[in-house]
Parts: structure tokens; C-alpha cells; sequence
């Protein structure tokens, strides 16, 4: 019984160490696998976030009450009345639908739309369909112009929403933006926006 008693603290300090041991590795485990997702994007990611500056006719948040929160947002420049931009809010349709698995994201992600063809109310209505995670926003060219310019969108007259032109640029609600997220497969680009944002917050 008293030999017993003897290997009991050494005992006790080995399951110590090992407890430590797994602490230490699960730490350091936990930073490379939540690093190394990022790598295997198919999304250009800005390492630090740059930061966004809304000209005064083009802020999002103007209209927003103190007690909604801010939404993450994908920008796109794009023509209401084109049909090729009709086809391309039906396909991040899907986007958003295959980030069901994860609602919290789901609901505070917003499409928004610098509509350079300045789309009345009824054609806004006409155009989102009702569809809560659409934002369009209208103003003039040049407004439009200085925040596309910032964000790194092309905008093409002649080829509004077109494969080429139909990459979205990802900001978070702290008006700094994160990726920019290409126009590929809907399964692929909701994957991207959900490593990001976990990624982020």
C-alpha cells in the first residue's frame, strides 16, 4: 500500500505534463489549421483587410437604423436592365442557398449592387424580387465610380455581369475588404465566403 502511495505524485505529474503537452500541441495545431485553409482558396485574399471609404451618395449603411447590425457585403458594379445581370442574381442565389449549413453567415451576407443604370424604386422592386439579401444602390456615375475604383471593380458598359466582370469583392461590416471572391461554381464561391469570414472574426 505505501509503494503504492510513492508512485502516485509521479504518476501525477506525468498526466499533468501530458495534459499540458496536448494543450501546447492543440494550440499550435488549432493556428495551422485555421491558417491553412486560406492557402487552398480559390479567392485572392488581402492578408490584412484594406480599408473602405463610402463617398458620401454611395454608404450603405446611411439609411441603416443604430440597432441593425452591419452586414458582411459582396459589391458587384452591374445594369439592372441587363439580362445578363438578371442571370447572375440567380446564380448567387444559389450562392447564399448553399450557405444554409451556415445561417448566421447566411443572414449577414448582403449582394450589393452599384447600379450605374440608376434603377427606380419599381425597378429595384422588379429587379431583387423582394429578396432581403439584395441591396441596390443608386447614385451617380461618379459616386459609383470613386467607391468601384477603391474596391477594384471594372466596370464595362459593353459587358455588364459577363464572366469577366462578375467577380464580387468581399467587406466586412468594418467597412474593410477582405477577398475578392472570382465568378465560379456556387458550391466553390460559398465556400470561400464562409473560410473568410470564420477566418476573420
Amino acid at each position: 500500500m505505501s509503494g503504492a502511495r510513492r508512485r502516485r505524485p509521479g504518476i501525477r505529474l506525468l498526466l499533468i505534463l501530458a495534459a499540458l503537452a496536448s494543450i501546447i500541441a492543440g494550440y499550435y495545431l488549432g493556428q495551422y489549421w485555421q491558417r491553412r485553409p486560406l492557402a487552398e482558396l480559390s479567392a485572392q485574399i488581402y492578408p490584412a483587410g484594406r480599408p473602405v471609404e463610402f463617398p458620401a451618395g454611395v454608404d450603405p449603411d446611411a439609411q441603416r437604423a443604430a440597432t441593425t447590425p452591419v452586414p458582411w457585403r459582396l459589391f458587384l458594379s452591374a445594369d439592372t436592365s441587363d439580362v445578363q445581370c438578371v442571370r447572375l442574381i440567380r446564380h448567387y442565389a444559389t450562392v447564399i442557398n448553399r450557405l444554409a449549413a451556415w445561417p448566421d453567415i447566411q443572414a449577414r451576407l448582403r449582394l450589393t449592387l452599384l447600379a450605374y443604370d440608376q434603377p427606380d424604386a419599381t425597378e429595384v422592386d422588379a429587379f431583387t424580387g423582394g429578396a432581403e439579401w439584395i441591396e441596390v444602390i443608386t447614385a451617380d456615375p461618379e459616386s459609383l465610380d470613386q467607391l468601384s475604383s477603391q474596391l477594384g471593380l471594372m466596370p464595362k458598359a459593353d459587358a455588364w455581369c459577363t464572366a469577366n466582370a462578375a467577380n464580387a469583392i468581399l467587406v466586412s461590416p468594418k467597412h474593410r475588404q477582405w477577398a475578392l471572391i472570382p465568378h465560379e461554381q456556387a458550391a466553390m464561391m460559398a465556400h470561400n465566403i464562409r473560410t473568410i469570414i470564420a477566418f476573420v472574426e
